[in-house]
């Protein structure tokens, strides 16, 4: 049986959604602290190759719907499936333990009846980062924070429209700055959200990558193939002024341009590198050259590479990065792996750590260079946990299938975590599923854990 939901829920599985929320009672909420406080991690790798949640964002952006946000309405009333996800008991037999206090201290106290955001309708979630003190998501409109017991509007569109916007915003939250990007627009706030400070960039980028609070980096690169040049700005006023860098980074040689989508990341103000999901490019003087790199390739990794998913920076300029491979590479859901690569020389050299089998749908969240987890939603599903580099994993598997689509995963530690999960799409008229064109995303819901996925609960307004 799959645990990873893509059709409606059927009626029959009522038993099992009514035992999914029966579990709430048994959730603890999230622990509490200051309000974005710390931002020691900075500069995160984004999660996860666009993730899942990415997936849901495309699909809103391409569709030109037969049904609209009333016919999904209509039928979340009719279906009783408006019910949303309480809590989801994921311990079962003799599991591995979680890591203990003495190896993962807790992040705080405990609140009672932490609240979370009021998503209006279509309202996607495109990016969120859980933090030791609370955490933050984005969507196509607002910025939304939470110190772990209250949540808050940060910042908004001028738009002011719900949906996802055709701006595409990102965010980089790091060392008490905050900064939002959508189009060609720059907004930063140094005081918690209280003012913002806008300024314009010379491109719209792909990505953006901030190593310290005044240098920062932008990237574009055309996927068409009509520019195989990627262009790159370089500021060190915090992105008042931005200057093109003078290294050149080009498409390798092939029908299109770049092959997917560039991301960025630094280690401190001159060493970084970017990709294109599919070939690295680094630079170690402020992006005045970049060279190609080559990730090893150990013999027991099967298949070829099929794209770069995920990457993060940690304090000390140590990363990591995650390479899949797959025997039929570019095929959406084909079995492979995941091979988790180091570097502690600021991606001079990169070491194949930890490989880890995938079915097709795994999510992860890169904590810091040492302590990642894994979501495998199939069944039966399963959350591993590393603190030492992959050298030792801790599992919990899941004890009921998941009854909505489980998406994007992100962690602050091993034991302190968020999912966004979907429920499914309401059923085709007249069509079979597969051909079945929408025009909203179905809505998602926010669930956290606090004790290594043994217990979720979800946090609603």
């Amino acid at each position: 049986m799959n645990g990873h939901r893509d059709g409606p829920v059927e009626a029959d599985e009522d038993t099992l959604l009514r035992r999914w929320y029966a579990a709430s009672s048994q959730a603890r909420p999230m622990p509490s602290a200051e309000l974005l406080a710390g931002g020691d991690r900075g500069h995160r790798g984004r999660q996860t190759f666009r993730n899942l949640a990415m997936t849901a964002v495309a699909i809103v952006a391409v569709v030109a719907g037969i049904v609209g946000a009333g016919a999904w309405a209509s039928y979340r009333g009719a279906s009783g499936a408006s019910s949303s996800p309480g809590a989801v008991a994921l311990a079962s037999g003799s599991p591995s333990p979680a890591p203990t206090a003495s190896t993962q201290p807790s992040l705080g106290p405990t609140l009672q009846g932490p609240t979370g955001p009021a998503l209006a309708i279509n309202e996607s979630i495109l990016e969120m980062h859980r933090t030791a003190s609370g955490g933050w998501l984005l969507t196509g409109s607002r910025l939304i924070v939470t110190d772990g017991s209250n949540w808050r509007d940060c910042w908004r569109s001028t738009s002011g429209d719900g949906a996802r916007s055709s701006l595409n915003p990102r965010a980089v939250v790091a060392g008490g700055i905050i900064r939002v990007i959508a189009g060609t627009t720059l907004w930063t706030s140094t005081d918690g959200c209280a003012t913002w400070a806008q300024s314009v960039l010379p491109i719209a980028p792909d990505a953006v990558a901030f190593p310290t609070d005044m240098v920062g980096y932008i990237v574009f690169g055309d996927q068409s193939g009509s520019n195989r040049e990627a262009h790159v700005f370089r500021t060190a006023d915090g992105g008042q002024h931005w200057t093109a860098t003078a290294g050149k980074v080009t498409a390798i040689p092939g029908p299109y341009g770049f092959y997917g989508p560039l991301t960025l990341s630094f280690a401190d103000a001159d060493h970084g590198w970017l990709t294109d999901s599919h070939t690295i490019w680094a630079t170690s003087n402020g992006g005045l050259t970049w060279t190609r790199t080559a990730l090893p390739v150990t013999g027991s990794v099967r298949g070829k590479l099929d794209f770069i998913t995920a990457q993060m920076v940690g304090v000390d300029g140590s990363a990591v990065l995650v390479a899949k491979y797959d025997a039929t590479p570019g095929m959406d859901g084909a079995r492979g792996q995941q091979v988790f690569y180091r570097t502690i020389d600021r991606g001079a050299h990169w070491t194949a750590a930890s490989i880890v089998d995938d079915l097709g749908a795994l999510t992860m969240s890169l904590i810091d260079p040492t302590t990642w987890v894994v979501l495998d939603p199939w069944a039966p599903s399963t959350l591993r946990a590393t603190i030492d580099a992959g050298l030792t994993w801790q599992a919990i598997a899941v004890r009921v299938p998941w009854p909505f689509k489980g998406g994007p995963i992100d962690f602050a530690d091993s034991r302190h975590g968020w999912i966004v999960v979907g429920e499914p799409y309401p059923p085709c008229p007249g069509a079979p599923q597969a051909q079945c064109d929408y025009a909203f995303a179905p809505p998602q819901h926010l669930v956290a854990t606090d004790d290594g996925g043994a217990t979720w609960h979800e946090l609603k307004p």
